[in-house]
């Protein structure tokens, strides 16, 4: 037995990597509208390096799974995983991955459409009861995440979070947005224990009406160390200027992931 024990660690010692993890949280251009079937089929296949985990309300992968579209549930959509539609996970990962291809990569994604500020509120520290039930899933979707990783023999980093929300917020004046948005910021980097985690904004669409939130976005790296912004000048939208169609949801996670390769260097 103690032979057969030896052997299983030492067959799941050799399959132990260095894993850089990457926390994706928001509303649905985070959760993403892009249709996997407007993809070539080089992005549509599972990758190699790329695992995700992804769980909210209306859909959980329960594990880890290789990185590929349809972890995003849209509306209508009710039969479960995988969605239709993929977020700006597929394009961020291979943007890294040409940079360093032998990179092992894991995205933690908890995303809902529709989903406000008050969902992703942490409340009071220290009290789960008090958190907004988006918040305290997300919590513990990354410490369930971890601990699988963790169990197989991997190494893991969290690299940064990407955070993509502020439709739903639409009425808040700038001051109240940022508000809620560095109370967020803090909190998770507290609850995670990793004071300076590098989180990247992405930018609501600008159809007119959420100029407040596109200035309190703009101005959060001002106002939080470690913060970076992520223009959406010239995307276009599938509908009334909400959700990114499929061409500007792969420019985003490039753009996310542009800015991330430049405030890691």
């Amino acid at each position: 037995m103690l032979i057969l024990c030896a052997l299983f660690t030492w067959l799941d010692s050799i399959h132990a990597a260095d894993i850089d993890v990457y926390l994706l949280a928001g509303q649905s251009n985070m959760d993403g509208r892009g249709k996997t079937t407007e993809l070539d089929a080089a992005l549509q296949a599972p990758m190699t390096n790329a695992q995700i985990w992804y769980r909210n309300p209306l859909a959980d992968s329960a594990d880890w799974k290789p990185l590929a579209p349809g972890f995003s549930i849209p509306p209508g959509h009710k039969n479960g995983l995988p969605g239709p539609t993929f977020g700006p996970e597929l394009s961020f990962a291979t943007t890294l991955l040409i940079k360093k291809p032998q990179q092992k990569l894991a995205f933690i994604k908890g995303s809902r459409g529709g989903s406000s500020m008050e969902e992703w509120s942490p409340g009071t520290a220290g009290d789960a009861q008090s958190f907004g039930p988006l918040y305290r899933s997300y919590l513990e979707t990354i410490a369930m995440a971890k601990t699988a990783l963790e169990q197989q023999g991997h190494k893991l980093t969290i690299r940064a979070l990407l955070w993509h929300q502020g439709e739903s917020n639409a009425k808040d004046t700038s001051e109240v947005y940022q508000a809620k948005l560095v109370n967020f910021i803090n909190r998770i980097r507290a609850d995670i224990t990793l004071p300076t985690l590098p989180v990247l904004v992405g930018e609501v669409i600008d159809n007119g009406k959420r100029d407040s939130i596109r200035a309190a976005q703009r101005a959060i790296p001002q106002a939080v160390p470690h913060v970076y912004f992520v223009h959406v000048d010239g995307l276009t939208s599938s509908d009334n200027g909400t959700h990114f169609d499929t061409k500007s949801q792969l420019e985003l996670g490039q753009r996310f992931a542009a800015a991330w390769l430049q405030a890691s260097k």
